[in-house]
């Protein structure tokens, strides 16, 4: 559980792919100076065209200027960097920094500015070594990198110009959470799902009489990752039945309870087998924590409604996206977090939680802070909608109960006629979705 977790520590570090350009150009710079040597010890290049090679003098010029350049444009990508990260801490969410970091664009450039800053410089010391005055394979190499730097240098450009744009930082962060639900979804098209819980059979004489026993943390931190697929297939090969005590997000202490679970048979196996597919680490992070995107979602949304900033329409964005977030959620069957093997035995038991408190946790500090404007409000009316489109009954009852305590809220005293006729209109639509067509009129 270490090694993987200090190498997903790596793999995520900001450092680990300019790193590993900086050796691909150690070992080019290396092999392309050896190479050149080899040619000219065996007077191969005199069978290339004189246009190919280049004298000692002019490609020690050239790649003192290229280095020079080059050092200067990563200079500022850096620059660009930091603008770009003071832009998300002040008007965004310090949350949203991973975003950025985590680009694989954003490493690349650095990691072949650079790599290419790395190669010139080895060259031009190695170069030295002997007495050559031609060469071919070096400033073949040298325009290849430099063409390749210009180019990256202007994608850069026009990508940080794309980064610093809201909506798209937003709907990054909605593709990411949309990403985590259809990479998460588990297909219970096989099962009979007006069967009653699968987990009720645990509680009859026969299985109460199993041991429950409890495998703790050992880490300080965030639930960060659990790789489901891989447990299922260890607890269907030991016969086990888990069930998970904690949720991705949830932060842990050393001893705290990961998961119950219970042996149907006297197999013997590694309980470590199981921890090594389960991460905690220091931060939360989007790789299956999708209520963290919807934290920052909902961040930007109460930066943009804040007096300071007053940019409603940033925050309707928001809430639209959450909205779609929200809806996707609604038709994955939360509340029914059974895992099942191929033999559709009962594996593993998700501690998920109720959709109602999702959605809650989702809009509510919206609402405190938008309760007088009511563009948000009608924004807020429209996502729940969207939301009850397609919902099972349950989820739109949760909605509606959610959309009369967003009334209660309301500073009435701050609207007009007309504001209420607005909100009356979404409230009525909402009514429609949810079924509830008698109560509408709610202000």
């Amino acid at each position: 559980m270490f090694l993987k977790n200090s190498f997903h520590k790596i793999h995520q570090s900001f450092w680990y792919l300019p790193a590993f350009y900086s050796l691909i150009a150690t070992i080019l710079a290396y092999v392309s100076v050896e190479v050149d040597f080899w040619m000219d010890f065996h007077q191969l290049h005199m069978r290339f065209p004189s246009f190919l090679m280049t004298d000692r003098n002019t490609i020690q010029l050239v790649l003192g200027a290229l280095a020079t350049s080059i050092l200067t444009m990563t200079a500022i990508t850096f620059s660009s960097i930091m603008v770009l990260l003071s832009t998300y801490l002040s008007q965004y969410s310090p949350r949203t920094l991973d975003n950025f970091l985590s680009d694989m664009v954003t490493r690349r450039v650095l990691g072949i500015f650079i790599g290419s800053f790395l190669y010139f410089v080895l060259v031009l010391v190695w170069m030295n070594i002997s007495d050559q005055h031609s060469f071919l394979v070096i400033p073949s190499l040298t325009v290849l990198f430099s063409a390749i730097c210009i180019g990256f240098f202007v994608y850069f450009i026009h990508h940080v110009g794309t980064w610093i744009q809201v909506n798209n930082l937003i709907q990054d962060i909605t593709d990411n959470c949309l990403s985590i639900l259809s990479s998460h979804k588990v297909d219970r098209s096989n099962l009979d799902t007006s069967a009653t819980s699968p987990w009720s059979s645990w509680e009859n004489e026969e299985y109460q009489l199993k041991e429950c026993r409890k495998a703790t943390s050992k880490f300080s931190g965030y639930l960060q990752f659990i790789d489901l697929d891989r447990i299922v297939q260890l607890a269907t090969r030991d016969d086990l039945i888990i069930r998970f005590e904690k949720n991705i997000g949830d932060y842990v202490d050393e001893g705290t309870a990961l998961f119950s679970y219970w042996s149907l048979d006297d197999h013997t196996f590694e309980i470590e087998d199981y921890l090594q597919n389960i991460r905690v680490g220091a931060h939360r992070t989007t790789e299956q924590d999708i209520e963290y995107g919807i934290q920052k979602l909902t961040e930007i949304a109460l930066r943009a409604i804040s007096p300071a900033v007053n940019d409603p329409y940033t925050a309707i964005t928001c809430i639209q996206r959450l909205g779609k977030i929200l809806s996707r959620l609604a038709q994955t069957s939360l509340e029914e977090p059974y895992i099942y093997d191929n033999e559709k035995n009962l594996r593993i038991i998700l501690n998920t939680g109720e959709f109602s408190q999702v959605l809650y946790k989702s809009f509510y500090q919206i609402r405190h802070y938008g309760k007088q404007d009511v563009s948000v409000i009608g924004a807020i009316f429209e996502a729940l909608t969207l939301i009850a489109e397609k919902s099972a009954h349950p989820i739109k009852d949760s909605i509606w109960k959610f959309a009369k305590a967003i009334v209660e809220g309301i500073d009435r005293t701050a609207l007009i006629h007309l504001d209420f006729q607005y909100l009356n209109y979404k409230l009525d639509e909402l009514a429609r979705f949810t079924g509830h067509q008698k109560e509408k009129h709610l202000l």
